[in-house]
């Protein structure tokens, strides 16, 4: 607005210019038309380089930029230049940057979960689920490059050391940016755009497993194509995808029978303090997802939240050395077992509200089956409501460019220091959280059971990239066979990512 209005000044005081010579003479000297022809010529550059900057502002920051001629062109008069100077360093310098940039470029990350977990089970639990053994494992350990490849096209490539497998493919994918409508287009494998826990980093979850919703509804990895952008206030978020439904641990999936299904999520921030740094918000937002199903089967289980599990040794050849086999693990608590289907839709809405160092997370699903042959339709449903607060005051960050949880970042990191002044220490950021999950899949003649967790949660963050976290989880289990029963599990967990 600044520059605007000099320019408007500029060409004000240049017309007023005229008119006086107009007036006082009928004719100008060589001079005074000179003076006047480097004003015109300094308020074109001026002018010329504020369209830059404009343009530079829409552009991604790596994108090179051509700089007016006239802007080293023009000779200024005396007085004149130094905003014209500072406008054109300004634009000089983001040419240089973009320059400085090479193509492909990589960056190295890596992260590494280790978890360990006891559980304790009444009679009914060990009958319903089996005897489940106490266990330690890594839940994940990956690591993957990304980077540019243009600077408007990106990539990223992931592998998980960690997982079934072993290695097994994460996130693969590439994208372009800044495309108009759409956003930035993405093709390969990635989380699929439906619920906040699902587009959120595992990185940034306050407990250590997401909820009871995530296994059975959600459609997390796939392979296919799709879409996302946001509003230029930062305000909102929609994004959109096509896939294939099933996969292996490597993104492959084949089959004439279904295989195809589309996710969308749309988000909103009513609220969103600037001023704070993005201390106090509210966040709300909606998904769909619909899937017609490999071989036209669908199937809907998942575990109480926790996970511990080996891979036992298989064959052995004349070497003596067993090779992975079967994955054991903690089982599947509610399971429909396969359902025939045609077509199947998954619904879900979430909320988070951070105030200060309070945060309050939920999300409501529902999935409805179309059954094939003479079966009725099947509605699932399932919610979760989640408490977390920092003792030490911090907040829960939050990504708007995509509608997600970002990373904490403590006040002070942890330490332990001896000095000439005595000892020094940092404590990091300290959080409580608790959490309700409940999951019910009996409907007609399916009975896949109902299953409520309560979680109690400590994390420690030593710093921005370290955390340990301690969750107790209470399962209550309605086996449609064995009734109720209680399963306590006591779980821990050290991360570290970089």
């Amino acid at each position: 607005m600044r520059t605007r209005l000099l320019i408007f000044g500029q060409m004000l005081l240049a017309t007023i210019g005229v008119g006086t010579s107009a007036s006082a003479q009928e004719t100008i000297t060589f001079e005074q038309y000179d003076q006047l022809c480097r004003r015109l010529a300094t308020v074109e550059a001026e002018l010329a380089a504020t369209q830059a900057m404009i343009s530079v502002e829409r552009l991604p920051a790596t994108r090179p930029v051509s700089m007016p001629s006239q802007v080293a062109a023009a000779a200024p008069v005396a007085g004149e230049t130094s905003a014209l100077e500072s406008l054109t360093a300004t634009v000089k310098k983001m040419q240089e940057d973009a320059k400085a940039t090479k193509y492909p470029n990589v960056t190295v990350n890596g992260v590494f979960q280790a978890d360990a977990g006891w559980f304790t089970q009444d009679a009914t639990s060990i009958a319903s689920v089996g005897d489940l053994q106490d266990g330690a494992d890594f839940r994940r350990a990956r690591l993957s490059a990304k980077g540019g490849i243009a600077p408007n096209m990106n990539y990223f490539f992931q592998m998980d050391f960690g997982f079934f497998g072993r290695p097994t493919f994460t996130d693969v994918w590439v994208e372009a940016t800044h495309l108009p409508y759409l956003g930035t287009v993405r093709v390969g494998q990635w989380k699929q755009p439906f619920s906040l826990e699902v587009v959120s980093s595992f990185r940034y979850t306050t407990f250590l497993e997401r909820s009871l919703l995530f296994q059975p509804f959600t459609p997390f990895r796939h392979l296919g194509v799709g879409f996302y952008n946001h509003t230029d206030a930062l305000n909102a978020t929609w994004a959109a995808s096509v896939f294939r439904s099933g996969q292996d641990q490597f993104g492959g999936d084949i089959g004439d029978n279904g295989g195809v299904a589309m996710a969308a999520r749309a988000t909103y921030l009513p609220w969103y303090d600037e001023p704070s740094g993005g201390r106090y918000y509210l966040h709300v937002g909606g998904g769909f997802f619909l899937t017609d199903p490999d071989n036209d089967l669908s199937r809907f289980a998942t575990i109480p939240e926790f996970f511990v599990g080996e891979v036992a040794p298989g064959a052995v050849g004349t070497s003596q050395v067993a090779v992975p086999g079967a994955a054991n693990g903690t089982r599947f608590f509610v399971d429909t077992g396969n359902i025939p289907t045609n077509i199947s839709n998954r619904f879900g809405v979430e909320c988070l509200w951070v105030h200060g160092a309070f945060s309050w997370q939920t999300e409501a699903m529902c999935a409805s089956v179309d059954r094939t042959g003479a079966g009725a339709s099947l509605f699932f449903p399932g919610a979760y409501s989640q408490v977390g607060y920092f003792l030490t005051g911090e907040h829960r960050p939050y990504d708007r460019t995509i509608g997600a949880i970002d990373r904490v970042k403590p006040f002070e990191d942890f330490f332990r220091v001896r000095t000439n002044r005595g000892i020094c220490t940092g404590i990091g950021a300290w959080e409580v959280a608790a959490r309700w999950s409940w999951i019910d899949l009996n409907d007609a003649d399916v009975q896949g059971g109902r299953l409520t967790d309560l979680t109690a949660g400590v994390n420690w963050y030593m710093n921005a990239y370290a955390k340990l976290q301690f969750n107790y989880i209470h399962a209550f289990l309605d086996n449609p066979t064995f009734g109720d029963s209680d399963t306590g599990i006591y779980a821990a967990r050290v991360q570290m990512d970089f």
